[in-house]
């Protein structure tokens, strides 16, 4: 089994992603702390193959022939495997780059997805699970990777009006890949 991560954006800007930006920093104070913020669609798929290579073909497939998770016309795509994200912050020219992963408990749309795949479009032996999320890329100015982790965790928890957007923990779990 192997399992691998398709991250699909917008070609175009992300007005979702800037209104976020923009109430974060306006609204939660961030001003001077949040440089950039980007958000992607993610999806993570448990593939019958024990041979990675097979894995990323399939999940390149599965991408660029199935209407499900890519609009080629305005969406571009990553796959990329677990062990190669990171898991914690990373410097990137001066700023710490954070991935946070928001996911919903009930997991219904993905569930949906795995369904077509595996009964409707044919790859039924091939994929074994699906999950989804959404995929928030935090560029900070913070003086560790403990602080930006930190920062980072303040913005996307919901705990109070002036606190957290990106995460509603009543219904959704979220976690610092």
């Amino acid at each position: 089994m192997q399992t691998l991560e398709l991250l699909v954006s917008l070609k175009i800007p992300d007005v979702t992603a800037l209104t976020a930006a923009s109430s974060i920093r306006r609204r939660l104070g961030y001003d001077e702390v949040l440089k950039e913020l980007r958000r992607s669609d993610y999806y993570s798929l448990d593939l019958n193959t024990t041979d990675p290579q097979v894995a990323n073909e399939l999940a390149h497939e599965l991408a660029e022939k199935t209407n499900l998770f890519v609009n080629p016309n305005k969406h571009s795509y990553e796959v990329r495997f677990p062990q190669d994200r990171g898991g914690r912050p990373t410097l990137e020219d001066g700023l710490w780059r954070v991935e946070v992963l928001v996911t919903d408990a009930e997991g219904a749309q993905a569930n949906d997805i795995q369904q077509a795949l595996t009964q409707r479009l044919g790859y039924g032996e091939q994929v074994a699970a699906v999950r989804r999320g959404i995929l928030w890329t935090l560029l900070l100015a913070a003086a560790s990777a403990e602080e930006a982790r930190k920062i980072a965790e303040e913005i996307t928890v919901t705990t109070a009006r002036d606190q957290g957007i990106l995460a509603n923990p009543h219904f959704q779990a979220w976690e610092i890949i």
